[in-house]
């Protein structure tokens, strides 16, 4: 009798340490799901793009849509939340290591699908270089080379949401803060191919309507 009792108390402890773990990273992540899709592996804020020369060759496209961040944690914002004042990031990681040929690679930033105010921004870098060129619009283009390959380096990119504390849009700020179950998130589209030493060119903004002409 008194081993079933403590095999009872056990199995009890156990589904109540299983309770705690899962609403606490439900309390955590309750807002962002991840609807990635294709070859993508993500552990929060670090998105690895796996690419081999099997799949490059033809080319390869990933559409993925991010909605797991790092935040920039702030006393008036709440854990795992982005608000206006602040900012988050995503790392696109390319690892390539598995690639017999040098590898270009496209990443554009799907703005039409996402209805954001003016005052909710995105930038693109290299995590460690300044390799990465904006080659449109919303797109960022680079090259990961042989030696680069052969050496086993990653390609990091990393995206960064600042999300500005602007007056005048006070009132979008407030809709999108308050709205049940939003998320902030930022659909992309990966295309790699071989790279054959095509030029790069960088992207020029156009000219506003009486700038730069007669």
């Amino acid at each position: 009798m008194k081993i079933n009792k403590v095999k009872i108390s056990l199995y009890l402890l156990v589904i109540v340490f299983i309770c705690i773990t899962m609403f606490s990273f439900k309390g955590t992540f309750a807002l962002f799901e991840n609807n990635g899709t294709g070859i993508v592996d993500n552990d929060i804020g670090n998105w690895i793009i796996r690419l081999s020369n099997e799949l490059i060759t033809s080319g390869q496209t990933e559409e993925i849509v991010i909605d797991s961040f790092v935040y920039e944690q702030k006393n008036t914002v709440t854990s795992g939340y982005i608000a206006p004042g602040s900012s988050a990031y995503f790392d696109l990681v390319f690892d390539a290591t598995d690639c017999d040929v040098a590898v270009k690679y496209d990443v554009t930033i799907d703005k039409e699908d996402m209805d954001y105010a003016e005052n909710i921004s995105i930038s693109v870098e290299e995590v460690g270089s300044n390799n990465v060129v904006r080659t449109g619009e919303d797109t960022y283009s680079g090259v990961i080379d042989l030696e680069s390959i052969e050496d086993n380096e990653l390609v990091t990119l990393r995206v960064t949401i600042d999300w500005q504390d602007i007056a005048a849009f006070d009132e979008d700020d407030s809709v999108l803060g308050t709205t049940p179950n939003s998320k902030l998130a930022v659909p992309i589209t990966v295309d790699a191919i071989q790279y054959l030493g095509e030029t790069i060119t960088p992207y020029v903004e156009p000219s506003e309507p009486g700038q730069g002409g007669e």
